[in-house]
């Protein structure tokens, strides 16, 4: 599995791939509804999301997204941000994947490689990630990575309804591991990226 910023050559591929479905049974899982509608809104949702992080990117305040490729192949996005990272160490995920890709173990993969690598190369001392009710994939990654219960509460999801969401947490020291090394390309350029070349 490789994780590489989202590039903008990576635009249609993530329409494509989106186009086919990520969510089972059209359950709410995302704050806002951009999987839904026609294959070009779908790419537009992507492409503008995409463009926002970028253009809202601060030292204090920051998403970075990564397309996830297995084989080459366009399989997902992993996100993570941060409000004060320099200061509270603390990020939080949010991912999508394919249908046609899911049940196969990579979600867990995806999560487990950004949470190892911000840990070992980035200063990470904790993580945070929700889940809707009923996203049962979701809350199995995180509980087999070794987060815990951080309370509930109701939020309004893509659907416009309010739904329990649900927060966990995970201490950098509490990871679960996997049995092969994560290796970063770069990581001095985006520690200075992130500030932390200045503490």
């Amino acid at each position: 599995m490789e994780l590489s910023p989202v590039r903008e050559s990576d635009y249609p591929e993530l329409a494509v791939i989106a186009n086919g479905g990520v969510r089972r049974d059209d359950r709410p899982v995302f704050l806002i509804n951009w999987d839904s509608g026609s294959r070009e809104e779908i790419a537009r949702s992507i492409a503008q999301y995409q463009w926002s992080t970028r253009a809202n990117f601060r030292v204090d305040e920051w998403t970075v997204e990564f397309t996830v490729r297995i084989d080459g192949r366009a399989v997902g996005v992993q996100g993570v941000s941060s409000k004060d990272f320099v200061r509270t160490r603390s990020v939080s995920t949010g991912s999508w994947l394919a249908l046609h890709e899911q049940g196969k173990g990579y979600g867990t993969q995806m999560r487990r490689t950004i949470v190892t690598a911000f840990t070992d190369h980035f200063d990470a001392a904790a993580f945070h990630s929700e889940y809707f009710e009923g996203n049962d994939a979701s809350r199995r990654v995180s509980e087999k990575l070794g987060y815990s219960p951080n309370g509930v509460k109701t939020t309004i999801a893509q659907d416009g309804l309010a739904h329990p969401e649900h927060h966990m947490i995970l201490a950098a020291s509490d990871i679960v591991r996997g049995p092969d090394p994560i290796q970063v390309a770069g990581a001095e350029v985006v520690r200075r990226f992130l500030g932390l070349d200045t503490v």
